[in-house]
């Protein structure tokens, strides 16, 4: 693929802030990304595109930031990077173009040293184009990536309007109402176990650099290739689920989720192996002090259960189940606790990156003796944490960012639909990625092939139409 390579400079701003790294540190240096694309009805000039990039960078401080360790090995984000914007232009050759751009674009590391930690790429037609947005998710979550189209699309067709810093908003104990007695009295438990552990792995503490990460994403890409199946429902098709969710009382997200497994089940039977946790990513921009709508940056937690589907209930029923699960999951502080709890090293969470993503090093890389001989070693605290995190990674992982408020027109220009990539890894069966956008529900699943001739990509995409199967059959019979 022939792209044109534009560098967009930035504008020095007046701050030079710092902000701490803290629960993001899980994504350092890891592969990780997630990504929106917008198919957009219009011409984009690529001059007005480049304006555009620097007024969204001045807006939004993480888009220009890279990462700095400090002498106590605290990771942060920042704003002193002179790295310009990467964009990349090409001729859009059809509608489904992106996904082997994408695909390919998760084999390159992004530069933390040097950042910045996002890319741009416009598939240019004068009809109608697609405009990708990759970002490591440290610095972001779909929820972001979303507005940041938006606020791209409005300054599209708004040129002369300038634009306001909006500073970052961190999901950090200070930002988060006071929690009631019996939450603090958990987190103080978990505390003290967590203050344990960090204390028995700096008797035995390695640290990484960013050597050691371009070894571990050289390999890790060399061994498995991020792939993408992607689907969409018509405005009708849409507008008859969302219907059909409000008639029965639950949401898209649990219908989606429910029929993912129903799908799954179809396809692959119940099997011994049958993993039956779910992980559903959850937004807590409600949940901050202050209003934080706008602001870009990862402010996403989780909720994680056991929920099997039961064939011989009905599609209605297994959904009515799983919303009953979520709902119980959601209520109180769950979804904060992870994040007001955060007392683990940060040192410890490279170390347990490194463990889980580093076994692909080979012999031929630089680094292969000191990460190899690190995850050889049992007896460390990190290699027993990953291990214990590669075998409770969940069967079915989904991340809705709901439906996303757009204008109608944006001057000559018209958003026509929105998909939402996420990372997957080899420990991962079902990853789906869901957005709403212009009255139409987009749906990806994304997974790591190792062997480009196993079934895994057919299974997949089996699942994926028969879960959509299972699913407007349900809506058809109300």
């Amino acid at each position: 693929m022939n792209f044109k390579t534009i560098e967009v400079k930035r504008e020095n701003g007046t701050q030079d802030s710092k902000f701490k790294l803290g629960v993001m540190r899980e994504y350092f240096r890891i592969p990780n990304n997630v990504a929106v694309i917008a198919t957009i009805n219009g011409n984009i000039p690529e001059n007005d595109l480049v304006q555009v990039l620097k007024k969204v960078a001045k807006m939004h401080p993480l888009i220009g930031v890279r990462v700095v360790i400090d002498s106590n090995q605290d990771a942060w984000f920042t704003e002193e990077c002179d790295a310009p914007l990467p964009l990349k232009v090409t001729r859009r050759k059809s509608n489904r173009q992106w996904i082997a751009i994408l695909e390919n674009e998760q084999k390159i590391p992004f530069d933390f040293e040097k950042g910045p930690l996002i890319r741009f790429i416009l598939l240019k037609s004068d009809e109608i184009s697609d405009l990708i947005v990759i970002c490591q998710h440290s610095i972001c979550d779909g929820i972001s990536l979303a507005n940041i189209i938006h606020d791209i699309m409005f300054l599209l067709s708004n040129l002369e309007i300038k634009v306001k810093r909006i500073d970052p908003v961190l999901p950090v104990p200070a930002n988060f109402p006071a929690v009631p007695l019996q939450v603090k009295f958990k987190l103080l438990k978990n505390k003290l176990i967590i203050g344990r552990v960090n204390r028995k792995w700096d008797k035995q503490r390695v640290l990484f650099d960013d050597v050691d990460y371009q070894d571990i994403h050289k390999a890790y890409t060399q061994k498995y290739k991020h792939k993408i199946i992607a689907e969409e429902l018509s405005r009708s098709q849409t507008s008859d689920l969302i219907e059909w969710c409000h008639q029965n009382h639950v949401t898209v997200n649990s219908a989606l989720s429910v029929a993912f497994l129903a799908g799954r089940l179809s396809i692959r039977g119940e099997s011994n192996d049958s993993n039956h946790l779910i992980q559903i990513a959850v937004n807590i921009r409600d949940r901050f002090k202050k209003p934080v709508k706008r602001v870009f940056g990862l402010l996403a937690s989780g909720i994680k259960f056991e929920f099997e589907y039961l064939p011989e209930k009905t599609f209605s029923d297994n959904v009515s189940l799983f919303q009953q699960k979520v709902l119980h999951e959601l209520n109180g502080n769950k979804t904060l606790e992870p994040l007001l709890g955060y007392y683990i090293s940060p040192t410890l969470v490279d170390g347990i990156n490194v463990a889980t993503y580093g076994r692909w090093v080979s012999d031929e890389f630089s680094r292969y003796q000191k990460i190899s001989g690190f995850i050889q070693n049992k007896t460390n605290k990190a290699v027993a944490i990953s291990n214990q995190m590669v075998n409770n990674m969940p069967g079915l992982m989904i991340s809705n960012l709901g439906s996303v408020k757009t204008q109608k027109e944006y001057g000559s220009l018209k958003l026509d639909q929105l998909h939402f990539v996420t990372s997957s890894s080899p420990f991962l069966d079902l990853v789906a990625g869901v957005v709403t956008a212009n009255g139409k529900l987009t749906l990806t699943l994304n997974y790591m092939e190792e062997d480009a001739t196993s079934n895994l990509g057919r299974n997949l995409q089996k699942i994926m139409c028969k879960s959509i199967e299972h699913l407007t059959e349900a809506v058809k019979q109300g």
